[in-house]
């Protein structure tokens, strides 16, 4: 099991992070143009005055992985995400369950943004993997941190382009 961090600078004030962050548009467009993922769906999302709980199921693109690891999860690898936003910690928490290997694949973990200066947060981000494979666990873990790290790398630098891109939206 390994925990990990991320901390990037997203050019946009909190409410307008969050707004994003929820967005369908700017989630439709960064799952499917900038992560790659064969598909992304929100199942249901749903909220209350201190909540906000979403439900989605991912298909991850999948690649670099030990031919072993390849073949056990097949071409139809998915989860599904349960996520909790609190709206006055204005934290947001998720579990990610795998269709495949549920008892042995784990991820979870939480974001936050802070604030950084006018205009500017920095997005916080930590996570849970654990891979329970004998043999491949622990490369299966650093592998899907590899994964994690670019794809908030990723979202990162879109999130700045599309604050750039809707000014007065970021500007709120």
């Amino acid at each position: 099991m390994i925990q990990i961090e991320a901390r990037h600078l997203i050019h946009c004030d909190e409410d307008t992070f969050w707004e994003l962050f929820f967005s369908a548009e700017v989630n439709e467009r960064m799952y499917r143009d900038v992560l790659k993922f064969p598909s992304f769906e929100v199942l249901e999302q749903r909220e209350d005055e201190r909540t906000m709980v979403r439900k989605a199921t991912g298909q991850p693109r999948i690649h670099g992985l030990p031919a072993p690891i390849q073949s056990m999860l097949g071409p139809n690898f998915r989860y599904i995400e349960d996520s909790v936003f609190d709206k006055a910690a204005r934290s947001w928490s998720w579990t990610m369950a795998p269709n495949l290997l549920s008892d042995r694949l784990r991820n979870s973990g939480t974001l936050r943004v802070e604030r950084s200066g006018p205009g500017e947060v920095t997005r916080v981000a930590r996570a849970t993997i654990e891979a329970k494979i004998f043999g491949f666990g622990k490369v299966l873990e650093g592998i899907m941190e590899k994964e994690m790290r670019a794809g908030w790398d990723d979202s990162a630098a879109f999130l700045n382009r599309w604050a750039a891109e809707h000014p007065a939206r970021a500007a709120s």
